[in-house]
């Protein structure tokens, strides 16, 4: 096993995944913090969402877990990821790349189990042989501030002395800065087919969101044309949406608006045919070129965000999208084949 990838000597409470957003089933998860964006994100190998800023940064600044990493600076930089095994509870840490490279082969992620168990006794262990009167004390430092805070708020008692002046200045600027916008996509994760996300302009009295994707079909699918749909779920509320759905591929749209969200235009863009169901009665504007013989992406299909800016020969489709909708950019979430997208 890599050496990019090491057990922690800490193992983490049951209700640590829950605590910072993840709602998945998978026996393996990752936590990275994502710059661009400003947001903790989440991925099990086969879904990526967004997860409990808060909760991550008061996680952070625990007095168990601060020591052991805090050189690794989880709460600002993307380098490192945070592993756990949901089995064994056992923690991880390890290059962000190596740890997504193994969520995506689930079966080399077992030799994990084999390395050196020196680090000692699970929680659960340590607290089978606690006395009584130590029992509580004990239990309360190995549970993540923010579930503290919940579990002290309770009983009555007040919460401020569970987060530290240092990570009450932090989550002070993070909510002041952070973007209320949420991801959560099912991608198919090859090597070469990285998630991409970005958070753009929040300002005005709408939002244009862009969802981009090259297929849909999985390499089980041999391409095959009758699984070419991808599920886009609106559940923001707080601002009528211009949607743009674009793919290089023939994709059917399936759109879902939950109830409170708002759909005021769908824009869609591709090389092949692009198709909406799921949806009557919203304006949907075609800029495919086998439908409309003019695409916003001339040629230039996209689906990472790094590829959207323009070119010395032609304007990006962002910049199109923002002409053509007179709205600054909301957000972008993309990658090479994709399945489901959520915007929250």
């Amino acid at each position: 096993m890599s050496n990019l990838v090491q057990r922690l000597e800490i193992t983490a409470h049951p209700q640590l995944e829950k605590s910072l957003g993840y709602r998945g089933d998978s026996r393996w998860v990752a936590w990275q913090w994502e710059p661009d964006i400003d947001q903790l994100v989440s991925s099990d190998g086969k879904t990526i969402s967004t997860g409990n800023n808060m909760a991550w940064l008061v996680f952070l600044q625990h007095d168990l877990v601060q020591p052991t990493l805090q050189e690794y600076n989880l709460g600002e930089g993307d380098r490192h990821s945070l592993l756990l095994d949901r089995h064994s509870r056992n923690l991880y840490i390890g290059e962000g790349t190596e740890i997504q490279n193994l969520l995506e082969q689930p079966e080399s992620l077992v030799l994990l189990t084999c390395l050196d168990r020196k680090f000692g006794e699970t929680w659960q262990q340590k607290l089978v042989k606690t006395t009584k009167s130590d029992h509580f004390r004990h239990f309360i430092n190995l549970i993540p501030v923010s579930i503290v805070a919940t579990l002290i708020g309770v009983l009555g008692v007040g919460t401020g002395m569970w987060i530290v002046p240092t990570a009450q200045h932090k989550l002070t600027q993070k909510i002041a800065t952070n973007s209320p916008v949420n991801f959560e996509a099912n991608c198919y994760l090859g090597s070469s087919y990285k998630f991409s996300s970005h958070v753009g302009s929040l300002t005005g009295n709408k939002e244009l969101h862009l969802i981009a994707a090259y297929e849909a079909t999985s390499p089980q699918d041999n391409g095959n044309p009758s699984k070419n749909t991808i599920e886009v779920k609106i559940q923001r509320k707080n601002k009528p949406i211009i949607l743009a759905l674009s793919a290089y591929a023939p994709i059917n749209w399936n759109v879902t608006i939950e109830p409170g969200a708002v759909i005021e235009k769908i824009i869609i863009d591709g090389y092949e045919k692009q198709t909406i169901s799921g949806v009557s009665g919203i304006p949907i504007e075609e800029h495919s070129y086998k439908g409309t013989e003019k695409s916003l992406s001339e040629g230039n299909f996209m689906y990472q965000w790094d590829s959207t800016t323009d070119s010395s020969n032609s304007s990006s489709i962002v910049t199109k999208l923002e002409q053509i909708s007179q709205t600054s950019l909301s957000s972008f979430q993309g990658c090479y084949r994709g399945t489901s997208f959520v915007i929250k």
